[in-house]
């Protein structure tokens, strides 16, 4: 199967996976309680309000959410627009859902994507380490010290950095606003990089191949070169599939702690007030970043080792 083939069936598969998902949401939303207005309805009974300044209240909120109409007609009215990108306004702030949804994903990844990138160094750099040199206290210090960080939850590990602020000491803005948030992202997946980074290197490194460019008096770095490529196949996998846990749950925490209007927290408030055109939005944005890892992880694969038939996952 080509590159091209490949790369329209997972494109395919993500548009299901999409649809799949945004009905989940959509159910949940429409078929539970609203919290929202049963708030709205407490709120007017406590002050006084009459049964029927309540039930015109409710009117108004369900109108104002187009909630007055059949479930069905919603549900392919939500999906058409979902899935043709014209997400609409916010019903919190009436701006438009995609903006708001590609600012809160930019916010996220000036974070993230600095912190994924210092894990896959350190994580490499420690396991390759680590792997060719069993023996070194430097490695079992690294080696301790990353599975450390991740055994410890991040929320707590993000809750002593906050503590750091700045009325402990003269601290410039930017390290509560971009360092720590790229630290404790990096120390959320460095324990897992440096695990698996470790155990592919070791099962690499006594391969006949490797002893052979030994043997032939290759340096450490050409050595570790060798080991690096043919590692880095199934490390390429995990990878993926950490990030991507990251981006749905660790980034709540993040960004709660360090009060960062990213996507996270604009997620998180929009379930809080039932926003459904930005909770679907940015369901729609996880299940797009998903399909975009899947192709890279593809054209990743086929990179490192041409021979491996993409067409057979």
């Amino acid at each position: 199967m080509s590159l091209g083939r490949l790369f329209a069936k997972r494109i395919a598969l993500g548009f299901v996976a999409a649809w799949t998902v945004l009905t989940i949401v959509f159910a949940a939303f429409n078929l539970s309680e609203d919290w929202v207005l049963a708030g709205i309805e407490g709120q007017m009974r406590w002050g006084g309000a009459s049964e029927a300044e309540v039930e015109a209240r409710t009117r108004e909120y369900m109108a104002s959410r187009g909630l007055d109409e059949p479930l069905l007609e919603r549900y392919v009215d939500w999906m058409g627009r979902m899935l043709t990108f014209d997400w609409g306004q916010s019903i919190t702030s009436g701006e438009p859902v995609i903006g708001l949804v590609r600012e809160g994903l930019v916010r996220t990844a000036a974070y993230v994507v600095p912190g994924i990138t210092l894990a896959i160094v350190l994580g490499i750099g420690f396991g390759l380490y680590a792997a060719l040199r069993p023996e070194s206290r430097l490695a079992g210090l690294g080696i301790g010290t990353a599975y450390l960080a991740f055994a410890v939850p991040n929320f707590w590990v993000g809750g002593m950095l906050y503590s750091l602020d700045g009325t402990a000491f003269d601290a410039p803005p930017v390290l509560f606003d971009s360092i720590l948030p790229i630290v404790l992202t990096a120390t959320t997946l460095l324990g897992g990089y440096v695990s698996y980074a470790r155990a592919h290197s070791r099962e690499y490194a006594s391969t006949q191949f490797v002893k052979l460019v030994k043997t032939k008096g290759a340096g450490p770095i050409t050595v570790a070169r060798h080991i690096v490529r043919n590692a880095a196949i199934p490390f390429v996998s995990m990878v993926f599939v950490e990030a991507l846990a990251l981006l749905v749950l660790s980034v709540f925490v993040i960004e709660t702690l360090f009060g960062i209007d990213g996507f996270g927290m604009q997620l998180f408030t929009a379930i809080e007030t039932r926003d459904l055109p930005i909770v679907l939005g940015s369901t729609l944005a996880i299940v797009a970043v998903g399909i975009t890892g899947n192709i890279l992880q593809d054209i990743a694969y086929t990179a490192l080792d041409p021979r491996v038939d993409t067409g057979a996952r």
